[in-house]
């Protein structure tokens, strides 16, 4: 298996993001079997992302254009880590990872646990979750009803975190299209010293 979590005591992201502490430990493997620890990027701003499972428009909407713009990130120096709750055959078939971004397999969903990444039925059923669905199918991006993997029901979330691994700014999506986009990201980057 490819998820794993070190052994530490799990600590709520609330508590976390309102103490300005260090982000909870993600060590595992990438989806292209490298190895990834968040220690290993102090000195550098790191976006965590939480996402649906790989067969969702938005979903993939979303992640391709990280991946187009993950140069902009880098030149910010921003490191990326996209996480979806499916595994690791049916996120290659979408993605792949460029320098910069870290795709990882969370089909337990081990860190969305870890980070209180939000699952809601509710939310299915919010106008902004269809709106943003047929925006993506605009663009591309339909269903891909082989690769529904973990549910269907998570809520996007993002963190962004200082270079000594704190989270300093944080989003929890009001419904599944709702994540930062890398304009955001950038702007939100650029207020960190």
């Amino acid at each position: 298996m490819y998820t794993h979590l070190v052994a530490e005591p799990i600590r709520k992201i609330s508590s976390l993001v309102s103490g300005n502490q260090l982000a909870p430990s993600i060590h595992t493997f990438t989806i292209s079997d490298q190895e990834i620890d968040l220690s290993q990027f102090l000195g550098r701003k790191v976006l965590i992302k939480f996402h649906r499972f790989s067969g969702c428009p938005i979903a993939q909407d979303q992640i391709h254009e990280v991946i187009r713009r993950q140069n902009e990130l880098t030149d910010a120096g921003i490191e990326t880590v996209v996480l979806l709750h499916s595994s690791k055959k049916k996120i290659l078939a979408n993605f792949n990872e460029v320098p910069g971004l870290h795709i990882i397999a969370d089909r337990q969903k081990k860190f969305y646990r870890l980070y209180q990444a939000a699952f809601s039925w509710g939310k299915l059923f919010s106008p902004d979750t269809w709106r943003a669905t047929f925006r993506s199918i605009f663009r591309g991006y339909f269903p891909q009803f082989t690769r529904f993997e973990g549910g269907i029901i998570g809520v996007p979330a993002d963190f962004l975190l200082d270079r000594k691994g704190k989270v300093v700014s944080w989003h929890y999506g009001k419904h599944f299209g709702d994540s930062w986009s890398v304009s955001q990201v950038l702007k939100e980057a650029a207020m960190i010293h």
